[in-house]
């Protein structure tokens, strides 16, 4: 609903929330792969991973429910199809998190594949703001 997300599992059900993280420098990134990437795109990815305090890989949408929970800071992707983002949409804004397109456009049916996701605006500025070039 954009408005909550919650988690239920064998302990129980509980709200998510992402945790703020105001410098890049701080943040833990994740990918599923840059080698997933076009070289431009890559290069990108690569200048913001250089001030990131920590970049982890692999893990495709669950990354994204690392985010919802408050465990990772950031999630940059690219060459995504509807499919795999539009349910995610929901997810993040619902635990406070904010995900567009590479330039800061809202994902729909239109969008160009390019994502990226986080819990705190200050990163997901920088981080927006390096992978524009």
């Amino acid at each position: 609903d954009n408005g909550s997300a919650t988690y239920k599992g064998p302990s129980g059900e509980r709200r998510l929330a992402v945790r703020r993280c105001g410098a890049l420098k701080d943040a833990v990134l994740f990918t599923t792969s840059p080698l997933l990437m076009n070289e431009a795109d890559r290069g990108a990815f690569e200048r913001v991973q250089a001030q990131a305090r920590l970049t982890r890989f692999g893990g495709d949408c669950y990354a994204y429910g690392l985010l919802a929970a408050g465990h990772v800071d950031l999630v940059v992707e690219n060459s995504l199809k509807l499919y795999d983002f539009a349910a995610l949409v929901p997810v993040i804004k619902g635990a406070g998190g904010l995900i567009t397109d590479w330039r800061g456009k809202d994902l729909d049916m239109h969008s160009d594949g390019s994502v990226i996701a986080a819990g705190d605006p200050a990163i997901l500025t920088a981080a927006r703001k390096i992978l524009a070039g």
